[in-house]
């Protein structure tokens, strides 16, 4: 006749739980590498309006916004007849709160740029093209000295 077998189950509960639970503490650990960025990354996008007001709202000079001293020097380079618009601004988000903001405009007949490097945590702004980002405050709060535009 058949004998039964029955095979007891010889597994220690500490090693069990041990084991079970270093593959817990992992699963926690890769979820939050994996998860933390993803979540940073989601909660700083689409403030790229609030990165381009960062900018517009400095005050480089002490007194006035930099987007007051900008329209400013506009009307005055329309008082001596030189073309100074099409302002557009722009940002993109690098990583998580750190934003580029892109400000093109035309001045006379010349294209022109200025890039600048924000961080929304900190309300950090760092003009990234040297030339016209960290000369705008003191090109625009200047007399318009241009040719006519054609």
């Amino acid at each position: 006749m058949a004998e039964d077998h029955v095979v007891q189950n010889s597994e220690n509960p500490i090693i069990a739980f041990i084991g079970w639970g270093g593959l817990g503490i992992f699963a926690l650990w890769f979820a939050y590498q994996v998860g933390a960025p993803l979540v940073m990354q989601e909660r700083w996008a689409d403030k790229g309006k609030v990165a381009i007001e960062l900018v517009k709202n400095q005050k480089p000079t002490g007194g006035d916004t930099l987007y007051d001293l900008i329209r400013a020097y506009s009307l005055k380079a329309k008082d001596k007849n030189i073309f100074v618009g099409e302002f557009s601004w722009s940002a993109i988000q690098k990583d998580g709160p750190d934003y580029d903001v892109k400000l093109l405009w035309t001045e006379g007949s010349q294209k022109r740029v200025a890039i600048w490097q924000t961080n929304l945590q900190s309300n950090q702004i760092t003009p990234k093209n040297k030339g016209e980002a960290s000369t705008l405050a003191t090109h625009v709060t200047s007399e318009p000295q241009l040719q006519k535009a054609s």
